[in-house]
């Protein structure tokens, strides 16, 4: 029997990006004749916990105490044993990987089972670190092969990059959800092309068109006035979410449009947002971290959405604004240029370098958040050709046909 094995890690974008992939990749696999089960490492238990589904088991493995990088190598190293315990060697297994783990995890793995092993690329460290500089990252892999001198932090991110080829050359088949990360890989020579493919992430289109009189229900559930234009921006509140940014603009957007109201949706460092939204406090509000039903409540209501990372692997929430018809206003970079034709089912904005770093350009986000205020009937053509881009190239049904391709071509016996 084949059996696919998601193996995710108990942190925070288990609440975003990643988990909303593991949900919809459940509801794809339900339909399928595959067994399946889910291993969250990591997890804030104190023992091994395993919950029962109707159609998969969920293992919840707890953390090894410490995390300096010999106690790192050594829950590798122990993992593989577990897992011994838990999966038979006699089924067809396919451990899909959607976080980036040790090389000797997963080499470990493959001695102690017949098995594939696949790794979905949802971030990269090095995009963390540089905020997605891309070019300071290949100035500095020049360096390398040139025999230049580095300093410390910058081989700390040299190591970053080897690792992630170590991986690469231990899994069978690595997803990339954009073209940019392929580019960025092949650019520094770490990938093969035969094991790689591009698999967009997909979305359940759960979106229901609301009279006028639901939407203003759900204004007066949150206290929102009937007159207030609405922008609305969800995420996390780290600055690769370009929040910065988009506070900047707003505060441009007040002076000429003072009924704009801008919703923030996400968890994060809310004290030094704060600070920077001083002069449009009562014009600001931060939700934080708003469930499914609230969050597509927002996505309902909303006049315009607004996705404006500095670096965006993929853009999981434009694609949800998408859905709903949203006009979206979003970052000319990584995945969220991929998903946007700017002009025509959305608008986007440079990012732009001050003083040495890549940021949004506030002030051309200002200027296209007032021309959708200004223009609502070019907001709703937008907003409706978002949607058929949605349902030509991102419903769940593409992603989940694809999906079950990939683990039907994982053939134990090859």
């Amino acid at each position: 029997m084949k059996r696919i094995v998601l193996i995710n890690n108990d942190d925070r974008a288990l609440s975003y990006g990643i988990g909303s992939y593991t949900e919809n990749l459940i509801e794809c696999l339900k339909k399928t004749g595959f067994a399946f089960d889910i291993a969250c490492l990591n997890a804030d238990v104190h023992e091994l916990k395993i919950v029962d589904h109707s159609r998969y088991r969920e293992f919840f493995i707890p953390a090894f105490a410490g995390s300096n990088n010999k106690k790192i190598f050594s829950y590798s190293q122990m993992l593989p044993f577990l897992f011994k315990e838990l999966f038979s060697a006699g089924d067809d297994l396919v451990f899909h990987f959607n976080y980036f783990y040790t090389d000797t995890f997963i080499a470990k793995l493959k001695t102690l089972f017949n098995c594939k092993v696949l790794l979905t690329v949802h971030y990269t460290e090095w995009s963390l670190i540089l905020n997605g500089d891309f070019r300071r990252l290949k100035s500095l892999s020049d360096k390398v092969k040139n025999g230049q001198t580095i300093s410390p932090s910058e081989k700390g991110l040299m190591n970053v990059v080897r690792t992630d080829k170590d991986i690469f050359r231990q899994v069978d088949l690595i997803l990339f959800v954009s073209q940019h990360t392929v580019k960025t890989y092949s650019a520094l020579t770490i990938l093969k092309e035969s094991k790689y493919t591009i698999v967009h992430n997909g979305l359940k289109d759960t979106y229901r068109k609301l009279s006028r009189r639901q939407k203003s229900a759900i204004r007066k559930r949150y206290h929102i006035s009937e007159h207030e234009t609405i922008l609305f921006f969800a995420g996390r509140l780290d600055r690769i979410k370009g929040i910065d940014g988009l506070i900047e603009a707003f505060q441009k957007v007040l002076r000429l449009k003072p009924e704009a109201h801008l919703f923030i949706a996400g968890e994060g460092d809310f004290l030094i947002l704060l600070s920077k939204s001083r002069f449009a406090c009562t014009k600001i509000t931060f939700l934080g971290f708003l469930c499914k039903s609230e969050l597509y409540d927002f996505y309902n209501i909303a006049d315009i959405g607004i996705s404006c990372s500095i670096h965006e692997e993929f853009g999981l929430v434009a694609l949800e604004m998408m859905m709903h018809k949203l006009p979206v206003i979003v970052t000319n970079t990584g995945g969220l240029a991929e998903i946007v034709d700017d002009g025509m089912n959305g608008l986007k904005v440079p990012i732009v370098y001050k003083k040495g770093k890549r940021t949004v350009d506030s002030k051309e986000l200002a200027r296209k958040i007032i021309f959708l205020v200004e223009n609502p009937g070019e907001g709703k053509r937008l907003g409706e050709n978002a949607r058929k881009k949605f349902l030509a190239n991102y419903e769940l049904s593409m992603f989940g046909t694809k999906m079950i391709q990939i683990y039907n071509s994982m053939n134990n016996n090859s």
